[in-house]
């Protein structure tokens, strides 16, 4: 029987194992980067948060060219008049509701625990407290055509 030697390889499995370390040291950013791209989509696909923006750019579009803006029901909606007609936009039960002349029922913002409109001269805060328990507040500058 014949053995086998092998050449002289003594540097060899520390020198694969360097390069693998710098593999491993250039590709843990780009996984570390991967993660948080895909933490921050998931955020951006959750529902409720999709419901809130869509909802503070509804209450824009009433705010913008509006003709008066008043606070009603201690706080928690407001009154807006458009070119002759009334939108109030309040708390009803557990949703923020829009109203044309006080007639109708369309639900703007579902899952709402609390909210509080308050108008600071030409500035209208909204805290909206959802029943998750998690907080929105928007601000916008309120401009009469």
């Amino acid at each position: 029987m014949r053995r086998i030697t092998r050449l002289d390889e003594k540097g060899f499995s520390f020198l694969t194992s360097v390069f693998e370390l710098l593999v491993l040291m250039t590709m843990l950013p780009l996984i570390v980067l991967f993660f948080g791209f895909a933490l921050s989509f998931t955020e951006d696909l959750d529902p409720h948060r999709a419901e809130w923006q869509l909802f503070a750019v509804d209450l824009q579009s009433y705010l913008n060219n509006s003709d008066s803006l008043e606070i009603i029901n201690g706080g928690n909606g407001i009154r807006v008049v458009q070119m002759g007609e009334e939108y109030d936009i309040e708390l009803y039960t557990d949703m923020i509701r829009k109203q044309k002349d006080r007639k109708g029922h369309e639900v703007m913002l579902t899952r709402v625990r609390l909210s509080h409109f308050t108008l600071d001269g030409r500035t209208l805060k909204v805290r909206i407290e959802f029943t998750s328990g998690t907080m929105e507040e928007a601000e916008y500058v309120f401009t009469q055509s």
